[in-house]
Formats: C-alpha cells, sequence, structure tokens
C-alpha cells in the first residue's frame, strides 16, 4: 500500500450524507474541521479560508471507528494500521482478554508469560517491557501511532506481579497488593480492567477476586470488560458469573460475545440472562464480530493438563510431554482421545476432513503457515490430530489458529441486538509481516456495512454506525469522540455505501477492505482512497 506524508490543516466537507452516531439516519450537511476538531456542522458552509475543500455528495460521513475489543498492544508501534484504516476505524481499545503491555515485572514474567504474550500480543523477537501504564503510554506519544489507543490493565498481569503463575487462591495482604497495583495503572489513565477466565493464569481467579479488584475499578468509573469462562458448554454458567460480577456496580462489557461450538440455542438463552440483568439496573453490554469464527492458541486443541504443570503454567512441560507421547503409546492414545473429544464439543468435528475449520497461522513456519490441519495431513499421510502436535512441538508451542466454530445463525443473534456493539478481536498488521490471522484483523466493520447491512439488512446504516462509534465511545466514557458533534476530536471516516465490503476470506486474509475514501484521524488525513498518508496523529487516550 503506498505511503504519502498529511499534516493538520482545516477541511471543509461538501454535500455529504451525515450519520453523526446517535443512531438516527442521514441527513445533508458540510463538515468543517480546523486545529483537529470539528468546528461546524450546516447545511452549507462557506469555503472562505478553508485549505482543503472535499467534495463528498454522495458518501456517507460518519465518526471514526473505534474497534473496543483488540490485541493492537505491540503492533500499533511496527504498522502504519492500513488494516484497519482500511476498515474506517481510528481507535483500538488494548489490554484485552486479561494480558497487557503493562504493568509487567520482570522478576515473575518467565519465558511462559512471555510466549503467551508473543501469542496474544504478537510480540515479535524483541520488544519492549513496560513496568507501569505511564510508560507504555509515553513511549506510545513519543514514537508515534497511526490510531488513537484506549488502554485496559489486564487482570493476569497483576496476577502474575503478585502470585507468578501459581494456581491458588490470594491471601488478604496480596489481595490489597493486587488493589494497590490496580488503583496505580487507574490513576494513570487506564479505561478499566480486563479478565480473561478460559486462559491461565487468569482462569486461576476465582469470583471473589474479580470482584474485589472490580470495586477498584469503579472508583474511578472504569469499566470491566472479560473474555469470560467456557464460551463452549459453559456459556450460560459463565454468563451468570458475568451478572454476578456486576451486581457490585461495576459497568461490564462481555468481550466477543459468542456461542464456541454448537449448542444449539445456548445464545438466545444467554441473551435473555443478561437481558433480565438490565431489567434489574445492571450495566451489562457486549461486543461481537461478525465471523462465524474465532482465532486463539493452537494449545486450546490439546487436554489442559498438558499445559497446565503443579498448578502454573508450564508450556516446556506440555512440549515434552507431546514429544514423549510420539514413542509411549499409552500416552499417545489418550492425548489422541482427548483431542478427539475437545474437537467434537469445540468444532463439531467427527471425521478427518471436518479438520478443514482449523487454519494455522505460524509466521516464522513455510511449511504450516496459512495451511488448513486437513490440507497438512493429507500432504503428510498423517492424522490431523499428529500434525496438531507436530505443530506445537515445532514452534514450541506459540502457534495460534482460526477455528470456524461458530454458526451464522447464532451470528446474527448477536450483531442484530441491541446490546451489541461491533469489534474484531483481531489487531494491527504491519504490512511485510507474514501472519496469517483470522479475517477479522482485515474486515469486520466492513464485513457488517457491506454484508449485514446492505446485502442482508439485518442491520440499518444508521444503527450500525451507532454500534461502531457512539455506543463504544459511551461504555468507555469518551466524553470528546464517536460522535459527529461541534467540538469533538475529528475522528471522520467517510464510504461510499454502495461499495463498501471486505475482501479477506479464510483462504487470504490479508486482503484489504474497499469503499473507504478517507479516514482522519485527530483532524488529519491518514486515508485517502487506498493511500496510507503515514500521518501518525493517534493519540494515547487516558480515562
Amino acid at each position: 500500500m503506498k505511503e504519502i506524508k498529511s499534516s493538520t490543516k482545516s477541511f471543509l466537507f461538501k454535500n455529504g450524507k451525515i450519520i453523526d452516531g446517535t443512531g438516527n439516519p442521514w441527513f445533508k450537511a458540510d463538515l468543517l474541521i480546523d486545529n483537529g476538531k470539528i468546528t461546524r456542522i450546516a447545511p452549507r458552509i462557506r469555503k472562505t479560508g478553508v485549505e482543503e475543500v472535499l467534495n463528498v455528495s454522495g458518501l456517507i460521513v460518519t465518526p471514526g471507528f473505534i474497534d473496543i475489543h483488540t490485541h493492537s498492544d505491540q503492533t500499533i508501534f511496527i504498522s502504519q494500521g492500513e488494516n484497519v484504516l482500511s476498515q474506517g476505524v481510528t481507535t483500538h481499545v488494548v489490554g484485552n482478554c486479561g494480558f497487557s503491555m503493562a504493568p509487567i515485572n520482570t522478576e515473575n514474567a518467565d519465558d511462559d508469560i512471555y510466549d503467551m504474550l508473543r501469542s496474544l500480543l504478537s510480540f515479535g523477537d524483541k520488544y519492549q517491557i513496560y513496568k507501569s501504564l505511564n510508560e507504555y503510554l509515553k513511549d506510545l506519544k513519543e514514537k508515534g501511532i497511526p490510531i488513537n489507543i484506549a488502554p485496559l490493565i489486564g487482570h493476569s498481569m497483576i496476577r502474575i506481579i503478585v502470585l507468578g503463575l501459581n494456581n491458588r487462591e490470594p491471601n488478604s495482604n496480596e489481595l490489597e497488593r493486587m488493589k494497590e497495583i490496580l488503583r496505580e495503572s487507574m490513576e494513570q489513565g487506564a479505561f478499566g480492567m480486563s479478565t480473561g477466565l478460559d486462559y491461565p493464569p487468569g482462569s486461576f481467579a476465582k469470583t471473589d477476586e474479580i470482584i474485589e479488584l472490580c470495586k477498584v475499578v469503579s472508583e474511578y468509573n472504569g469499566i470491566y470488560t472479560t473474555h469470560f469462562r467456557g464460551f463452549a458448554s459453559g456459556l450460560i454458567r459463565a454468563t451468570k458469573e458475568a451478572v454476578k460480577i456486576a451486581r457490585s456496580g461495576i459497568s461490564v462489557e462481555i468481550s466477543h460475545f459468542k456461542a464456541i461450538g454448537f449448542w444449539p440455542g445456548d445464545i438466545r438463552k444467554a441473551c435473555k440472562v443478561i437481558e433480565k440483568a438490565r431489567a434489574e439496573g445492571l450495566d451489562i453490554t457486549f461486543d461481537v464480530f461478525p465471523h462465524a469464527s474465532n482465532y486463539t492458541f493452537l494449545l486450546a486443541l490439546v487436554p489442559p493438563w498438558i499445559y497446565i504443570s503443579n498448578d502454573r503454567i508450564d508450556i516446556p512441560n506440555a512440549i515434552d510431554t507431546l514429544i514423549k507421547s510420539k514413542t509411549e503409546g499409552k500416552l499417545r492414545d489418550k492425548i489422541l482421545l482427548e483431542m478427539s473429544t475437545i474437537a467434537a464439543s469445540f468444532l463439531d468435528i467427527k471425521e478427518d476432513k471436518d479438520w478443514t475449520k482449523v487454519f494455522i497461522n505460524a509466521p516464522k513456519s513455510r511449511e504450516y503457515n496459512g495451511k488448513q490441519v486437513y490440507q497438512i495431513s493429507i500432504e503428510k499421510h498423517k492424522d490431523p490430530r499428529e500434525v496438531i502436535i507436530d505443530i506445537l512441538i515445532n514452534q514450541n508451542g506459540a502457534v495460534n489458529a482460526t477455528y470456524l466454530s461458530i454458526t451464522d445463525e447464532d451470528n446474527i443473534v448477536t450483531i442484530i441486538h441491541p446490546l451489541s456493539m461491533i469489534a474484531s478481536d483481531g489487531f494491527i498488521i504491519p504490512e511485510e509481516s507474514n501472519a496469517f490471522p483470522n479475517p477479522y484483523c482485515n474486515g469486520t466493520f466492513t464485513q457488517v456495512l457491506g454484508y449485514y447491512v446492505r446485502e442482508k439488512k439485518l442491520l440499518t446504516l444508521h444503527d450500525a454506525i451507532r454500534k461502531m462509534t457512539s455506543f463504544p465511545a459511551q461504555k468507555l466514557g469518551l466524553k470528546d469522540r464517536g460522535l459527529l458533534k461541534e467540538g469533538f476530536w475529528a475522528d471522520i471516516t467517510i464510504f461510499d455505501a454502495d461499495r463498501i465490503i471486505d475482501k479477506a476470506t479464510y483462504e487470504n486474509p490479508r486482503l484489504y477492505s474497499e469503499g473507504v475514501e478517507y479516514v482522519f484521524v485527530n483532524g488529519v488525513l491518514a486515508y485517502d482512497k487506498g493511500i496510507i498518508t503515514g500521518s501518525k496523529s493517534g493519540m494515547a487516550l487516558r480515562r
């Protein structure tokens, strides 16, 4: 993608269809921005003194899209943001699923932690350690970033500092220390705390521990976001746990709310649980992505006892166990049998050809990267489960995968639900990267607008825009973004409603979206008809 340079100046958009983010239908108006802010919206604005005028007749003018759930914590430093700007996204919320770039204690963060961070946060071989949120935000500001970043604090990071990777409850002194660390991060501008209750060490935490920490977040009017426990068979139970935590008075956001696996009716039941909680006065909402898949560790397909040893994460032990299984028949049979059970419940896999539902992301491996497990099994003349074991050994456990694990019917339920907002669960991808991610990294917002709005007519355009702009801004407490309103920051996306569409597929997830014409980040032109300007006009936001 080509790159040009841009800077702050006044722009006048003439004759656009304004969708302001409130949920109201479009209206025709001109819009003026100057010095990074929206200064006027009116039926006609004179061109006098304006540095550049854009005739956007026939195009939709909206607030820049806010992605409330991403993992761009590290890649924001090493990319121009091509895959997100081409979707019209101007703000990423990072620090999700319990993992964040700060705070990290080098004494307690061993190689296993860094391996996990490499997978979740797209760490490369070289990365910066941040002992505080202040350090992280300062680095973002000094190095310059293509879009805005709003940080959450990962619960797992706090737990690691105090408890290491141990599977136990904190004593009263340890819990107070965890609260102190969280309070420091909230003071430094965190928007809230996230958990990853499906992932160790977050999975070791009991509900009461989370509630006690959420009380600290509530002191600062922050939010609690959760990748909760058991998206598959435990969906209803996990939703009820989120409701219990909300009763502490915290504003809860359920991350990428999906029924992972094939459990007919569960997602509707879970929605009813949330609706009932809202009726009781609890502040619970959720975010969703439109793709019928999810993206996480390949280790998710092996039995948990392999990578949890002595009540802690133990990747080296997992690799040793998998290596032993190659020569020890009973161990091999036990692992393969349990893998079949996991795959059946998680992916509805009943026979070898069903392993087309798993795509490997192993950027350092030409042998595996971008291929389906079934494809590799045919090439290697091996059982697909043994292929997974081989890949984990070869990549030392640090490999992810895209799983076709969600039904289209369930997707529609959550996307059109009035309590949902749109989020990618993706990350900014450097253009030169070999990453083979889930296509939602490149096409979440454009798929909703092109497919669910224009083609399927399941949402109105103005309601879809609300789910991408003012709704997440309201949840985060962003007072001056998410709406087209005089005095607000000029994060603006302009697109052709007849052309906008995602192009990324499971076979080719790196294709950029089409139909977005212009994107402005804090009043600076960042995306100009397919050209990245290299503006670095994003801000490190603080609550």
